[in-house]
């Protein structure tokens, strides 16, 4: 298991999860289950590994066949909205 540290945002313990991971790449999102990852157990912010990263990029550039595709409700805020 690979040891995390602490968290660079909010100094809470990061530990080792299995976690859903929102994935932007060139233009285009990808959703991978099941990723080992570093989660903040105070703030939630999300750590990968180097090697993970890279297995991730790999499998977006050579992966001719995914197991699911999943449609993505999207939103475009009108000009004169006022926040």
């Amino acid at each position: 298991m690979h040891k995390y540290g602490d968290c660079s945002f909010c100094g809470g313990e990061v530990k080792g999860e299995k976690v859903e991971l929102d994935y932007r790449y060139k233009g285009k999102l990808y959703v991978f289950q099941n990723v080992p990852a570093g989660v903040c157990q105070q703030c939630g912010e999300k750590y990968l590994t180097a090697e993970v990263a890279k297995k991730i990029e790999n499998r977006i550039q050579t992966k001719q066949k995914w197991d699911k595709t999943i449609a993505v409700p999207v939103d475009v805020f009108i000009e004169g909205v006022v926040v």
